[in-house]
């Protein structure tokens, strides 16, 4: 599984700027050039297609402003770098919350600031998207209600812990099975997962599977034991976890 990379898009009616961009964004790898625009009606309809992160919205084009793209996009969740050859548009540049403003020719070390301050404010928009949810878990009535935050590649999932039929660890990731044959898989140990979901009805029955006890249609204990869970999932449980988890399940 790639490293989540921050997605970007070029809007300049200028194809020179637009390759300089290419190649002084290769130092940034944590940025991925995902589309590009040359004017105002090409990039309203790219940026309701490919959904970037963060754009570079030159300001004069040959068909209208960076302005005009903004005024006319349903989409209101991406940063915007403001790159012109002018700078007497920088008020109204901020009018427009952009990030930053970006005078041309472009240096590297102007964009590295404004690469900076884009990181950042995703991160805090990441934080309190996660905050959120936890706020949303102390206050709730029951763990029916409760809910978890799981990251697949670049897509944040929020699952009600009483979704989770399972989870089973897969190398360095953690592989979620859900109600209605869904599946997630996470880049994180089973180790965090225990940690964070045992006091929520949570038990580890074996090295490599942690089961929501509410999800247990019936448990054999030939052997180290069976688990015949919701959806006709089947867990093995290990011969040290077998006797614990018959006293758990002794008071649900």
């Amino acid at each position: 599984m790639s490293k989540e990379k921050i997605q970007t898009m070029i809007v300049d009616d200028e194809i020179a700027f637009i390759k300089t961009m290419h190649i002084l964004m290769e130092s940034h790898p944590d940025f991925k050039i995902i589309g590009t625009a040359r004017g105002v009606e090409e990039a309203v309809e790219n940026l309701n297609k490919i959904e970037p992160d963060v754009v570079f919205l030159d300001v004069e084009m040959e068909d209208g402003t960076g302005f005009d793209v903004l005024r006319r996009t349903d989409r209101k969740d991406f940063k915007v770098i403001f790159v012109t050859a002018f700078d007497h548009y920088a008020v109204e540049a901020f009018r427009f919350s952009a990030i930053d403003y970006l005078l041309k020719p472009v240096i590297s070390e102007d964009l590295m600031i404004a690469l900076k301050k884009v990181k950042s404010a995703l991160e805090n928009e990441k934080a309190n998207y996660q905050f959120k949810v936890l706020l949303e878990n102390i206050h709730s009535l029951s763990k029916e209600r409760k809910k978890i935050v799981l990251k697949e590649m670049d897509v944040h999932h929020i699952v009600q812990l009483d979704n989770i039929i399972w989870c089973t660890a897969d190398g360095s990731y953690t592989k979620f099975y859900l109600c209605k044959g869904d599946s997630i898989l996470v880049s994180k140990h089973l180790k965090e997962f225990e940690d964070l979901l045992s006091p929520n009805g949570f038990f580890r029955v074996h090295r490599s599977h942690l089961v929501n006890l509410n999800k247990i249609k019936r448990f054999e204990r030939s052997e180290g034991g069976i688990l015949y869970m919701e959806e006709d999932h089947i867990v093995p449980v290990s011969v040290r976890k077998k006797d614990r988890l018959g006293a758990m399940l002794s008071h649900l």
